[in-house]
């Protein structure tokens, strides 16, 4: 079984990614959070230190893109492929109200046929631009740049039967992977997961698929083991930001220990120095991060309004250790 992080925006940006590498290494592929391909046709400065491959210290990083303009993304593609990157994935999935009300991440999948067309104008604008999406050996041997195309999607917008569609739809596009969400755009992160439909994508998806979604504990992923034997790459998101350790104990490891957690949110903290340019930035980044930590420590939330009140980082690290001195480190993995 192969193992992706799945992209948390705010949270899992290459100061995130090194430092987990570095202390819990085990992570097959990682994703960047989405980058917005816009009719500016340019990427933030963050953006662009994201994806700078001189500071991504892990084995293999996919830039995800976000936008609803073939053009765009066509030029978003070729700007990772001009940086090594093998492979970009299109954000189909994110359902942020925000996000959505522009049309872009799960709103894509409001309108199928907007949905196929802006898919038929991108491969179309591959092959113009001379960009191969193949990867097998019978990518053209003209191609100037060679990059790979995946999706991150949900259900649909409303109602689950809307994937339906959605597959008859990828399935005319030469995807490497299409990574599925099994909840619809309106249940966001709640709700049950709808099982049958990831099975439905199983019976009649012609790409290799990568189930995401509510693994949380060993008793999650066997049951998704159980489910779909099939399967051989599980994308996790909240369940890797709750314990870090989750995929080295699928792996049959052990659980992390109290000492990795602090060896890891010390290598956190000296991850962020030299991108946040300020105590300020770091606090907020790290305090962010420490609202799915926390969950792994038994009676936190009392200790957590210290770590949110603090100002300075000397006031964050002093309510981080009294928070770990007095919390047990629980573990829900089995």
């Amino acid at each position: 079984m192969k193992f992706h992080f799945a992209p948390m925006e705010g949270i899992t940006g290459y100061p995130f990614r090194n430092a987990f590498q570095q202390c819990f290494p085990g992570i097959d592929r990682f994703y960047t959070p989405f980058l917005s391909a816009n009719d500016t046709f340019s990427f933030t400065t963050r953006d662009i230190r994201d994806t700078d491959p001189a500071l991504n210290k892990v084995p293999d990083l996919v830039p995800q893109i976000i936008t609803n303009n073939a053009e765009m993304f066509v030029w978003a593609i070729e700007r990772m492929a001009d940086l090594g990157y093998k492979e970009v994935n299109l954000n189909l999935g994110c359902p942020s109200g925000t996000v959505v009300a522009k049309g872009k991440g799960s709103g894509m999948l409001r309108s199928p046929d907007r949905l196929d067309a802006f898919l038929e104008e991108t491969f179309e604008l591959l092959d113009k631009n001379h960009i191969s999406y193949d990867s097998s050996d019978n990518a053209s041997a003209s191609a100037k740049k060679q990059v790979s195309i995946s999706v991150k999607t949900r259900l649909g917008i409303h109602d689950p039967s809307e994937s339906g569609q959605l597959i008859a739809i990828y399935n005319r596009y030469p995807l490497c992977d299409v990574i599925v969400h099994s909840r619809v755009q309106k249940e966001f992160y709640k709700g049950e997961i709808h099982y049958d439909y990831f099975r439905k994508f199983i019976e009649d998806s012609k790409h290799h698929l990568v189930y995401n979604g509510d693994i949380v504990t060993g008793s999650d992923f066997e049951k998704v083991k159980a489910l779909f034997p099939e399967i051989d790459t599980v994308m996790i998101g909240r369940g890797l930001l709750i314990n870090p350790s989750l995929v080295r104990e699928l792996n049959g490891g052990e659980s992390c220990t109290l000492d990795e957690i602090k060896a890891f949110h010390e290598a956190l903290i000296e991850s962020y120095i030299p991108e946040m340019g300020s105590d300020a930035n770091l606090l907020y980044k790290v305090k962010e991060y420490w609202s799915w930590l926390s969950k792994s420590f038994a009676g936190s939330e009392r200790y957590m309004k210290d770590i949110r009140k603090a100002k300075t980082l000397p006031e964050y690290k002093a309510a981080v250790r009294n928070l770990m001195a007095n919390c047990k480190l629980e573990r829900k993995t089995l």
